[in-house]
């Protein structure tokens, strides 16, 4: 029984390691963006692809992938798993998606503009650099600040997402609106000091943050992106993150 549960939950694909398909495919996407606008409506469709399953389509939606049958009346949200290798293809897209993404990413991420919407944190002569996403209530995230109290010569861009509380969002632009935005984001973070309530005139880059870290992919925080382009998810204590720092080549 078991084994027909597994068998039925797996679609066999082939064995052929590329992706791509035949440039004779034929991919119904404008039907299948159609189709999607009315079953998810405000969804971004990034890319609608030919998959390795005849009569299944890739749907990207930022660096998630899910399938479709050609007639859009039926969408497959797990993985598609080649039975005879155990090759996860899914995952293998997912990657190399998020990779390509990157590609183009990492270069806005560290630039002027886009770090006009962290919180700088300077400590020493702050030579080595880092970005990090982080929620207001995260909880492994306040003891990364730890980390940091406890760190020398690094400089930490802060983008606050707001996912994990109802109130993050307002948490954040509270945080960005006051008078010294690194002090009160420490406040908070580390000794658990409420922050002034933000002025209404104050406009914040909390949207800019979310639009950022979705085209980033950033899941769980908090969420390290070293200058490099390396990323680390969860937490690191300060002897593990200064060991991680020194195998850094800064790129950007």
């Amino acid at each position: 029984m078991k084994i027909a549960v597994i068998r039925a939950a797996m679609l066999t694909v082939s064995s052929i390691l590329c992706f791509a398909l035949p440039a004779t495919a034929q991919v119904p996407e404008e039907a299948i963006r159609k189709a999607l606008a009315v079953g998810m409506p405000g969804t971004t469709i990034d890319a609608v692809r030919a998959s390795l399953v005849s009569g299944l389509f890739e749907v990207q939606i930022g660096t998630r992938v899910f399938y479709i049958n050609e007639a859009a009346t039926y969408m497959f949200t797990g993985s598609l798993i080649n039975v005879q290798s155990g090759r996860n293809i899914t995952q293998e897209r997912t990657d190399a998606i998020a990779a390509d993404l990157e590609k183009v990413v990492m270069p806005v991420l560290w630039s002027p503009d886009a770090l006009q919407d962290a919180v700088k944190l300077v400590k020493g002569n702050g030579a080595r650099k880092m970005v990090v996403f982080e929620d207001p209530y995260c909880g492994y995230c306040k003891k990364l600040r730890e980390s940091f109290a406890e760190m020398n010569d690094i400089t930490v861009y802060t983008f606050m997402i707001a996912a994990i509380s109802p109130d993050s969002g307002n948490k954040a632009r509270d945080l960005w609106c006051s008078a010294d935005k690194a002090k009160a984001y420490e406040d908070w973070m580390v000794r658990a000091k409420v922050p002034a309530a933000a002025d209404a005139s104050c406009a914040d880059p909390v949207k800019r943050v979310a639009d950022l870290a979705k085209r980033l992919g950033v899941g769980p925080v908090p969420h390290i992106v070293f200058n490099d382009g390396a990323k680390n998810v969860g937490y690191l204590a300060s002897a593990a993150l200064g060991n991680r720092l020194l195998t850094v080549k800064p790129t950007f």
